[in-house]
């Protein structure tokens, strides 16, 4: 793998520059390609020095197709000199540019129906299922939602459709929230703190006496503020500090709450003022879930910093989040600027390195951030370059327009190591990885830094070179709670297998079977059906769906043995998979597998299924049926598949590495640990299951050459 340093890598993107500016005058990709601005925008009138000035003849636009009348299936747009039209989006294909789905039917490349080898159609039903939660149609068991819900699924990997942005800035641009909230207040704050019921009115009293006694020793210090007093008498000093933190953050919590009821998050009549409650919570959820904000209804900066922004900004974020989807499953890239992450940290005193390949004709070129490049080209070509050109964008078209809606864009020319088949590589560093036991003989958390997480790195093999492609944060296993047979619960380290391994096949929508030692209080969950809360099985967990343990999808790591009879393959449980627990991506541990946040797992593995050799083998028959007793019900859980598998010809190489042992033991413990302080009424410490079913994996269903399980 070439590198080029920070320093080199700026000047070589100056010269780049200068020598690609007529490129980006075809339409390429960066600010400089955006389109002049709507019609619709308020003009600026010119400086009377230069009213007599000629204007500059517009810039020739050699993408710019005729205006054209289509029929629906060919329609496209483009904005030309700051006029939409339409074109003919089998014109633009035939002028090497490409063609982006903006409809509501969209749906990444994992979901679209496969064919057999006979030419049969194999639907993909989770495709239905992601559209309606998309377009807020309906939840994550195809079921119609209530009136007035909606789903804020980005977070979980299903970003919301154009019609649900659409309707989204045409009401928060009738909202006057800016005028509402005072943001000096709300900033005031690094993060404000939160309590259940109980608690709270504990801490209310403890700051409201603290605040009476401060108020004393005030009026006989003889002096007029808290913070006189804190300089006068030092004693006073902490309580002083903590007593304004505590009223700044009040000052800031109220500034919340008339945010999110202006913003149509909450209903006041319903939240008590002041109050932390469950109302509350949850609109403070679903604003954080509406913005991509990580926090799980912690008020947190970055929530207070997306509140304080304006609406339309935070929407035209959304959008651009939306677009850059779109943008990379049509133009099958998949490199985001994040290939950084897989190249070594410089030593000291040494610049970055810049991750490169070498062309053909031995120029070193960085590695480009093609999701980036696409969405810029495709924001420029449909004028968007600020909220209120969005809102005009969405003002001028209709929501019937959705049903069709696609844009002709030129993407960036892809670096040479693309091409129909590309030789893809995986390769997992396990980081910092502590194998000691976490507690002491008294159940004290005994400390174990980390400051090398788990990365997954994707890479692609390119004359005699391995050119890093992406690297994403992941989790590793560690030290988890686990349920015994004998119904006691102990600790466990879920390791992570160390080594070679191949992706053979590929799960969309993937199922997990609950092992035998599930919980039964977690496979049922209460519902709103009908007017009522009746209790369900709960598929939230099992799939598919984007709540599932595999999230949206997944890769299955096997290991490839060579036999007398050809080559065996072995699942050991372990995979790569998409994850809604989007803040156990931070460093956080899972039970032995490499999880992605959902997004990114799909835009990866259509990736590779677009540039490899895949068989589609469509969704995989299990009939899983498993009928338990849960407080005094009888319930029937029911899985007709795994998923709809592809298979890899030949498989992809995958390989986790050891990473960095940290601690006194070498090995992972491979049976179940007592848990301090925990009266066990077995003397014994009972067997640990291996296999597959002990892992992540549940229950093993590998399809064969066929496409049956076995």
């Amino acid at each position: 793998m070439h590198v080029l340093t920070l320093r080199s890598f700026a000047v070589f993107s100056l010269l780049l520059l200068a020598g690609s500016l007529p490129a980006c005058r075809r339409g390429g990709s960066g600010s400089s390609a955006r389109a002049p601005a709507l019609a619709s925008a308020p003009a600026i009138s010119a400086p009377v020095a230069q009213a007599e000035t000629p204007a500059a003849p517009p810039k020739p636009d050699p993408d710019a197709l005729p205006e054209s009348t289509p029929p629906v299936e060919r329609r496209a747009i483009q904005v030309v000199a700051g006029q939409e039209r339409v074109v003919d989006a089998e014109q633009a294909g035939k002028r090497g540019l490409t063609v982006v789905d903006l409809s509501d039917e969209w749906a990444p490349y994992i979901f679209q129906d496969g064919k057999a080898a006979d030419g049969a159609v194999l639907p993909n039903r989770y495709r239905a299922v992601f559209v309606g939660l998309a377009n807020d149609h309906s939840d994550g068991d195809g079921q119609a939602l209530p009136p007035g819900e909606r789903n804020y699924l980005e977070l979980y990997g299903i970003p919301p459709s154009l019609s649900v942005l659409r309707a989204r800035f045409l009401a928060d641009a009738a909202r006057t929230c800016e005028a509402s909230v005072d943001n000096a207040r709300l900033l005031a704050v690094d993060s404000i703190e939160t309590f259940g019921h109980s608690t709270e009115k504990k801490e209310a009293t403890k700051h409201r006496l603290r605040g009476l006694r401060l108020e004393g020793a005030r009026a006989k210090a003889g002096v007029a503020t808290l913070e006189e007093l804190a300089v006068k008498e030092p004693r006073y000093a902490g309580d002083v500090k903590s007593h304004l933190r505590v009223e700044a953050e009040h000052a800031a919590f109220a500034e919340v709450e008339r945010r999110l009821a202006c913003e149509g998050l909450m209903d006041a009549a319903k939240h008590k003022l002041g109050l932390y409650d469950a109302p509350m919570r949850s609109a403070v959820l679903d604003f954080q879930q509406k913005n991509d904000v990580f926090a799980q209804a912690d008020l947190t900066r970055a929530t207070l910093e997306a509140m304080a922004r304006p609406l339309l900004a935070n929407d035209f974020a959304t959008l651009r989040r939306v677009l850059a989807e779109r943008a990379a499953h049509a133009g099958n890239f998949v490199e985001d600027g994040s290939a950084i992450g897989a190249v070594p940290p410089a030593k000291r005193g040494k610049p970055r390195a810049i991750p490169s390949y070498r062309t053909a004709d031995g120029k070193v070129l960085p590695v480009p951030d093609l999701v980036g490049q696409a969405t810029d080209a495709l924001m420029a070509r449909l004028g968007l370059s600020s909220p209120e050109e969005a809102l005009a964008f969405f003002r001028r078209h209709s929501e019937g327009d959705f049903h069709w809606l696609r844009a002709a864009v030129r993407f960036p020319e892809p670096p040479e190591y693309y091409g129909h088949k590309m030789d893809l590589v995986a390769e997992i560093d396990r980081g910092d990885v502590w194998y000691d036991f976490p507690f002491d003989s008294k159940g004290n958390r005994v400390p174990q830094p980390r400051t090398r997480y788990p990365t997954f790195n994707l890479y692609v093999r390119w004359r005699g070179e391995k050119v890093p492609l992406v690297s994403w944060r992941t989790t590793i296993g560690g030290w988890r709670a686990e349920l015994a047979a004998d119904g006691e619960e102990y600790y466990r380290y879920k390791d992570s297998d160390v080594g070679k391994r191949v992706w053979r096949h590929i799960v969309s929508a993937p199922v997990w079977l609950p092992p035998p030692s599930s919980p039964l209080a977690s496979m049922v969950k209460t519902k709103w059906v009908a007017g009522g809360y009746p209790r369900v099985v709960n598929y939230d967990e099992t799939g598919p769906g984007f709540l599932s343990a595999y999230g949206l999808v997944a890769g299955i790591h096997e290991q490839a043995k060579q036999r007398s009879e050809g080559v065996a393959y072995f699942d050991n449980g372990i995979r790569t998979h998409g994850s809604s627990d989007y803040l156990s991506l931070r460093g956080r541990f899972s039970h032995g597998c490499h999880r992605l946040y959902n997004n990114l797992a799909v835009r990866m593995f259509s990736f590779v299924l677009k540039h490899r050799h895949a068989k589609v083998l469509g969704p995989m028959a299990l009939g899983f049926r498993r009928t338990f007793y849960w407080d005094g019900e009888v319930f029937e859980m029911r899985l007709p598949t795994r998923g709809f598998y592809y298979e890899l010809d030949p498989p992809m190489p995958v390989e986790t590495l050891k990473g960095n042992i940290a601690g006194e033991r070498e090995q992972a413990i491979t049976g179940y640990v007592r848990k301090p302080g925990v009266t066990y009424a077995n003397g014994n410490l009972p067997s640990a299951p291996t296999g597959p079913e002990s892992k992540a994996g549940g229950g093993r269903a590998e399809p064969n050459a066929e496409g049956k399980s076995r």
